[in-house]
C-alpha cells in the first residue's frame, strides 16, 4: 500500500544542487546519424548527453536538477533585491528582515545561550508526570504527511480525514528519534552501532555546549530512552500501509487506550481541543511512548527534552553548537570533515523554510505571466477531454466502477503554476537581528496555522506546505482527490507558454496525463473522488488489471526489473498516450508545421525521449535499477516502441530494434 502522498519531481531549493546553464528547448540537438527505430533516446538525447558534463561530486543531472539550480538562483536573486528594496509590502519586509536576522551571526554570537534560558528552567522544573505530560505537549512538532517520523515525540499532521472529506484531522505519527530509523538504535549491526556511538558524543557534546555537567552520563541515558521510543516505533511497511494507519481516537480515548499519561495535560499544553478526532498512525508508538512516559526517570527525560531543545535550535545558536550540527550530520553521512559553511546559503535556506510562500508569490511575479497558466490550463482541458472519453470506453473495467472513475476524474482538482489563495503573515512578528525569537516565532505561527485548520472545512484548493512554486515540483494528493504542479516546473524545457504546442503535449503534456492516470490505477484504487480510503475497483476488475500489465512487465525486463517498474511504466505509457491525442485534439484537425526539419508528430515525441534525459554514474544506474520504481531514461523513453503513430511518424519497420510486431500494451 502506499501512502496518501506521492512526490513527482519534487526538488527543494538546495546548496550543493547539480548546476549547469538555463535548461536548452526540446526538440534540439537531435543526432541524425541513430536511427530512431533502433536507439530513440540516444536519437533524442545524445547530443546533449555529449555537450553536458556531470557536475564535480554529482552522481547524475538531468532537466529537474538544472532547474532546481535556477530556480535556486533565481530566489538568492528576489530575496537579495527584497532586502535592497526594503520594500512596504509586509510580507515582503518580514522576509528580508529575516533574511538578514539570520544573517547576522554577531548577534548571535552576542546573545550566546540566553534566548533559551526560559525553555531550559522550565524544563528544569519539571517535578512530576503531569508537568513532564504537559512539556512533551509543549515540544509538539508538526510534520507533513511524508516523514517516517516527526522530530518530536510525536508529530502533528493536519489534513483531510479518511472518512470524512469535508473536514480535517488531527494526524498523530510516530517521532522523538534523532537518528533516522529505529534500526539504528536496535540493529546489532556494526555500521549502526558505530552511527549510535557518532549519536551519544553529539548528545554529550550538545549537552556541554549548553553548560550541563556530567555530559557523557546524561547522553547515555538520553540514548537509552531514544532506544526505548524506537522500540514502539512501527516498521517502516506498516506505516506505508494506510489501511494500517486508519485509527480513528477522539481525545478522550487516549486515558484507556494508552495509560500511564497524563492525556489532558498532554493535549492542554499542545492547544488540541479533547474533542479532537485523531488519526493515530502508529497505535504501538502511542501506547509504548505512553507507558514510558510513566516508567522512565524524570531526570531522564529532562536530559531528552534539554538536548533535544538545544539541537533543534543549534542553528540560530554560538558557533561552537553550530559547527558541532553540521560536524555530525556530515559524521553521520559518511563526509568527514564537513564542508565548510555557507553562511548565505544557510540564511537563504532557512527563509525559504519559513517563508516559502511568500518567495513564491515573488516568483510567480517575476517568473510566471498569466498567459503560462492560460496555456497550461488549456492544455490540462484537453488532456481531461480525452481521458473522460477513453474511461467511458474502457471495457476492462466494470460499468459501475467506470462511472466512479469518470466520477473521480471530473472531481480531481488540480493546481498549475501557484495556489488560489496566499500565506497571510501578519500575526507573525519578525524582529531584526533576533534570529532565534523569529525562528521560535515563526514556528509558533505556523503551528496554530495548522491547528486553526481543525476548526474549519477542508480547503480542496489549499496546496501541501512543504511545495511552494518556486520548486520545480509536483505532488500527487489522493486524499483530497487533488494534484499541484508548480511554476517553477511548467518552464522550458518541459513547457514554455509562447513555444511549439508538439513539445509541450509530449513533455509537460505527457507529465501531468502520467499523473492523471495513477488516480484510476491500482495506486488511485485506494480513494475514491472524494479522497475518502477504502477500495472501488472489484476484484475483477483488479485482476483484468494485473493481467493487462503482464505483457509490459516481460517487456520491461530488458531494463531490470520489469516487476518492479511496471505501474510507473504504464503510467508513462498512459500519459505518452494521452498527450498524443490531446495534442492532436488542440490542432483542431489543421496540420502542424514543420520546425527544425522535424513534423509536429516528430516533435511531439522527442520532446517526450527527452523529457527523461539525464547523465549518470554507473553506480547511479545500478542503483537506481535495484531500488527504483521507475525505469531507467531509456527505458522510458523507448517506450515509444507501443505506440503506432511514433512508428508511422520515423518510418520504423520490421528489422528495426525496436520495432514491437506483436503485445502492444494498452490499458486506458
Amino acid at each position: 500500500m502506499l501512502r496518501i502522498r506521492q512526490a513527482l519531481a519534487c526538488g527543494l531549493l538546495m546548496a550543493g544542487t547539480a548546476s549547469a546553464g538555463a535548461p536548452a528547448s526540446l526538440h534540439t540537438g537531435v543526432d541524425a546519424s541513430i536511427r530512431p527505430g533502433d536507439d530513440f533516446y540516444g536519437y533524442a538525447n545524445r547530443a546533449w548527453m555529449q555537450a553536458t558534463q556531470l557536475p564535480e561530486g554529482a552522481s547524475s543531472i538531468d532537466s529537474s536538477s538544472i532547474l532546481r539550480a535556477l530556480n535556486a538562483r533565481r530566489v538568492r536573486d528576489l530575496v537579495a533585491a527584497a532586502v535592497k528594496a526594503r520594500s512596504p509590502t509586509p510580507n515582503v519586509r518580514k522576509l528580508a528582515d529575516y533574511y538578514a536576522s539570520r544573517l547576522d551571526l554577531t548577534a548571535v554570537e552576542a546573545r550566546g545561550l540566553a534566548p533559551l534560558s526560559p525553555d531550559l528552567a522550565a524544563i528544569a522544573a519539571i517535578a512530576d508526570r503531569k508537568a513532564l505530560a504537559a512539556a512533551l505537549g509543549r515540544s509538539m512538532r508538526l510534520d507533513d504527511g511524508s516523514n517516517l517520523q516527526a522530530e518530536s515525540l510525536w508529530g502533528i499532521w493536519v489534513h483531510q480525514g479518511f472518512h470524512d472529506p469535508d473536514h480535517y484531522a488531527a494526524h498523530l505519527v510516530q517521532g522523538g528519534l534523532g537518528l533516522p530509523e529505529p534500526d539504528d538504535y536496535l540493529s546489532p549491526a556494526p555500521d549502526r552501532l558505530a552511527r549510535r556511538a557518532l549519536y551519544r558524543a553529539h548528545i554529550a557534546t550538545v549537552l556541554k555546549a549548553g553548560g550541563f555537567d556530567q555530559s557523557d552520563v546524561r547522553a547515555a541515558r538520553v540514548l537509552d530512552l531514544e532506544t526505548a521510543i524506537a522500540r514502539t516505533h512501527a516498521s517502516r511497511a506498516d506505516t506505508d500501509d494506510v489501511f494500517k494507519t486508519d485509527n480513528g481516537w477522539q481525545g478522550i480515548d487516549f486515558a484507556a487506550r494508552a495509560p500511564g499519561m497524563d492525556w489532558a495535560a498532554f493535549f492542554a499544553a499542545a492547544g488540541l481541543a479533547p474533542a479532537t478526532l485523531f488519526v493515530v498512525w502508529q497505535p504501538g508508538s502511542v501506547i509504548g511512548g505512553a507507558r514510558l512516559v510513566a516508567d522512565a526517570p524524570l531526570d531522564t527525560w529532562k536530559d531528552y527534552l534539554s538536548f533535544h531543545l538545544i539541537d533543534h535550535y543549534a542553528a540560530v545558536l554560538p558557533r561552537n553548537i553550530r559547527d558541532e550540527r553540521r560536524a555530525f550530520d556530515a559524521r553521520l553521512a559518511g563526509a568527514s570533515p564537513p564542508p565548510p559553511p555557507d553562511p548565505t546559503q544557510e540564511a537563504l535556506s532557512a527563509t525559504q523554510a519559513m517563508f516559502g510562500d511568500a518567495i513564491g508569490r515573488l516568483y510567480v511575479a517575476h517568473y510566471f505571466p498569466p498567459r503560462a497558466r492560460a496555456a497550461a490550463e488549456a492544455m490540462l482541458a484537453n488532456i481531461r477531454i480525452v481521458f473522460r472519453d477513453r474511461l467511458a470506453n474502457l471495457r476492462w473495467l466494470s460499468p459501475e466502477t467506470r462511472a466512479k472513475a469518470l466520477a473521480k476524474l471530473a472531481a480531481l482538482r488540480v493546481g498549475l503554476g501557484y495556489p488560489e489563495s496566499w500565506i497571510d503573515y501578519a500575526p507573525f512578528a519578525v524582529v531584526c537581528g533576533d534570529a532565534f525569537g523569529n525562528l521560535k516565532r515563526g514556528e509558533a505561527f505556523e503551528y496554530r496555522r495548522q491547528l486553526a485548520k481543525l476548526r474549519r472545512p477542508v480547503d480542496p484548493d489549499q496546496w501541501p506546505g512543504q511545495l511552494h512554486p518556486q520548486m520545480a515540483g509536483a505532488i500527487l494528493d489522493l486524499s483530497p482527490n487533488s494534484m499541484e504542479f508548480t511554476a517553477g516546473l511548467l518552464q522550458p524545457p518541459y513547457f514554455d507558454p509562447d513555444g511549439d504546442a508538439a513539445s509541450n503535449y509530449g513533455s509537460a503534456g505527457a507529465g501531468l496525463a502520467h499523473e492523471i492516470s495513477h488516480s484510476f490505477d491500482e495506486v488511485g484504487n485506494l480513494y475514491d473522488a472524494k479522497g475518502r480510503l477504502g477500495l472501488w475497483w472489484t476484484e475483477e476488475d483488479l485482476a483484468h488489471y494485473r493481467a493487462a500489465l503482464a505483457p509490459l512487465a516481460a517487456q520491461l525486463d530488458a531494463c531490470g526489473h520489469g516487476k518492479q517498474i511496471v505501474g510507473e511504466s504504464s503510467a508513462d505509457l498512459a500519459g505518452l498516450l494521452v498527450a498524443h491525442e490531446a495534442y492532436r485534439r488542440s490542432l483542431g484537425g489543421k496540420p502542424d508545421a514543420v520546425k527544425n526539419g522535424l513534423t509536429g508528430e516528430q516533435r511531439f515525441f522527442v520532446a517526450f525521449a527527452q523529457r527523461w534525459r539525464r547523465l549518470q554514474t554507473d553506480a547511479s544506474l545500478r542503483r537506481q535499477i535495484e531500488t527504483d520504481t521507475h525505469a531507467p531514461p531509456a527505458c522510458r523513453s523507448n517506450l515509444v516502441r507501443n505506440v503506432t503513430a511514433w512508428d508511422e511518424a520515423f518510418g520504423v519497420r520490421p528489422g528495426d530494434k525496436l520495432y514491437q510486431p506483436t503485445e502492444r500494451f494498452r490499458i486506458w
